[in-house]
C-alpha cells in the first residue's frame, strides 16, 4: 500500500510539474499575442471593417481619377500596339527599317519644299551602315515611330527649313549601344523632366530645330497639342534670323497685303498673315512622349482590395 501511495504521489508531482511548464508557456504566449494585438489596433487607420470599406472606396475613386488623367494625357486615346507595331527581329531588319524612315522623311520634306542638310539622316546617322544592337532595337524602334509622327507634324505646319532633329542617347536611357554616332544625333534634356520626376510616368524626349514664320510655329504647337498621341511641350526657344527677320528670298504670298500685286484680290486681310512679312525665325522645341511606367496599378487578379487594401 505504501508503495502504491508513493507511486501515486510521484505521478501527481510529475503532472503538476508538466502543467506548471505549460502554464508558463501559455502566459508567455498570451503576453506576445497581447503585444501584437496592441500594435495591430494602434495602426493608422486600424483595420476595422468600416475602415477597410472606406479604403476600398478610396481605391476605386483613385482608379477612376487615374483613368481620367490617362485620358487627359492621351494615354488611352490611341492604340499603342497599332501605333508602334512590333519591333524588328534583328539588327539587319532594324537597319532597313531606319533606312526606310530616312528615305521617306527626305521625300516628305522635298515634296513640301522644306530645306534640310544634304545627306541628313534625321537623328539616325549611327545606323547609316549597320543596324542597332539587339538590346537597343526596341527603344530605337519606338524613337523612330515617334520621330516619324513629329516630322509629319512639322511638314504639315508649313516650316521652311528643318535644321535638326535630335533624340536621346539610348545609353542615357539604360539601353547600351556600341554604335558610334555624331553629336548632332543626341541631346540631353536640360534640367529635370517634370514627367520623369513622377512615380507613374516616364517619357522619351526629342529636340526639333526648324525655321519658319510665327504661324508655322503656332501650327506645329497646335498639331502636337491636338494630337491623339501623348505629347507634351517641355521647352521652346525662339531666335530671329536678323533684326528685321530672315533676309532669304521668299515667293510672293497672295494673301499677304504687303507683297501681293495690284491685281490681287481686294479681299485679302492683314489679319491672315503676320504684320512683318519677312519675320522668319529659328525655333527649338523639346517634345516629350509620355508613357506609363511598368507596374503602375498592376492588376493582381483581384477586383476587390480585400485584406490587401
Amino acid at each position: 500500500m505504501l508503495g502504491l501511495l508513493l507511486a501515486i504521489a510521484l505521478l501527481g508531482v510529475f503532472h503538476t510539474s508538466m502543467d506548471a511548464e505549460r502554464l508558463a508557456e501559455l502566459k508567455l504566449e498570451h503576453e506576445q499575442k497581447n503585444k501584437e494585438l496592441s500594435l495591430f489596433i494602434k495602426r493608422s487607420p486600424s483595420p476595422t471593417k468600416a475602415n477597410l470599406a472606406l479604403l476600398e472606396r478610396n481605391l476605386q475613386q483613385l482608379k477612376q481619377e487615374f483613368e481620367t488623367s490617362k485620358t487627359t494625357l492621351n494615354l488611352s486615346t490611341y492604340d499603342r500596339e497599332l501605333f508602334f507595331g512590333s519591333p524588328p527581329r534583328d539588327s539587319n531588319a532594324a537597319f532597313f527599317m531606319i533606312a526606310r524612315l530616312v528615305e521617306d522623311s527626305r521625300r516628305l520634306a522635298q515634296s513640301s519644299d522644306i530645306l534640310f542638310e544634304e545627306g541628313y539622316r534625321f537623328g539616325f546617322s549611327a545606323y547609316e551602315n549597320v543596324g542597332p544592337s539587339i538590346e537597343t532595337i526596341p527603344l530605337v524602334h519606338k524613337q523612330a515611330k515617334i520621330m516619324e509622327a513629329l516630322l509629319q507634324a512639322l511638314v504639315d505646319a508649313g516650316i521652311s527649313e528643318l535644321v535638326s532633329v535630335e533624340r536621346e542617347n539610348p545609353a542615357d536611357l539604360g539601353s547600351a549601344d556600341s554604335r558610334e554616332a555624331r553629336d548632332s544625333d543626341y541631346f540631353r534634356v536640360p534640367g529635370e523632366s517634370f514627367i520623369r520626376s513622377t512615380e507613374a510616368f516616364e517619357s522619351l524626349a526629342f529636340r526639333l530645330a526648324f525655321k519658319g514664320q510665327s504661324h508655322s510655329m503656332r501650327s506645329f504647337l497646335n498639331r502636337v497639342n491636338g494630337s491623339s498621341l501623348p505629347f507634351t511641350i517641355s521647352q521652346i526657344e525662339v531666335q530671329l534670323e536678323s533684326e528685321s527677320g530672315s533676309i532669304d528670298k521668299r515667293s510672293v504670298l497672295l494673301e499677304n497685303p504687303f507683297f501681293a500685286p495690284e491685281t490681287a484680290s481686294e479681299g485679302s486681310s492683314a489679319l491672315q498673315v503676320p504684320i512683318i512679312s519677312e519675320n522668319e525665325s529659328r525655333f527649338v522645341v523639346i517634345v516629350e512622349f509620355i508613357e506609363l511606367r511598368d507596374g503602375v496599378l498592376a492588376d493582381d487578379g483581384s477586383e476587390e482590395g480585400g485584406g490587401n487594401v
